[in-house]
């Protein structure tokens, strides 16, 4: 049986003021330290492009949340982009993405 990938990739892009995160695998209890690292600290603006993550569990949320409240309480204006299905049902199951600042 072929399991599938344990990684998460993560593509970080600074300009200026800006921050943009391109997560591709798995985001779970696993990959959230490196994850937060590479998102802390946040920009002005930052960007968390979900789109090559296949996976989230509940670690991989409480990170999101954690980042958003991060974000908030500086004044940063964070956004999160092309969520897969399987991650957009996880969010919705967990009530998190009618909360979760997604464009």
């Amino acid at each position: 049986m072929t399991r599938p990938p344990t990684t998460l990739d993560i593509l970080v892009r600074r300009d200026a003021d800006d921050l943009h995160l391109s997560l591709s695998g798995r985001l779970d209890a696993h990959q959230v330290p490196g994850f937060l690292a590479a998102a802390e600290p946040l920009a002005a603006r930052t960007t968390l492009d979900l789109g090559g993550v296949t996976f989230m569990d509940s670690s991989g949320l409480a990170a999101l949340v954690r980042l958003v409240r991060t974000a908030r309480a500086a004044g940063q204006d964070l956004g999160i982009v092309n969520i897969q299905d399987g991650v957009r049902l996880a969010m919705e199951i967990t009530g998190l993405y009618a909360v979760l600042p997604i464009r």
